[in-house]
């Protein structure tokens, strides 16, 4: 009972650290995506002006 109860443990522990990382890579990734598409429109309002 006891190898079943640190397996099930175990396996639910892997997969919540599974699921954090996950959300934390694809916050990562669209942050950077963000970060590119502000520079794009601060340059495009630039060059506007000019």
């Amino acid at each position: 009972m006891d190898n079943i109860t640190t397996g099930l443990l175990l396996t639910l522990g892997t997969i919540v650290i599974w699921a954090i990382i996950i959300r934390w890579w694809r916050y990562r990734r669209a942050a950077k995506l963000a970060d590119k598409l502000l520079a794009e429109v601060i340059r495009g309002k630039d060059a506007f002006r000019r």
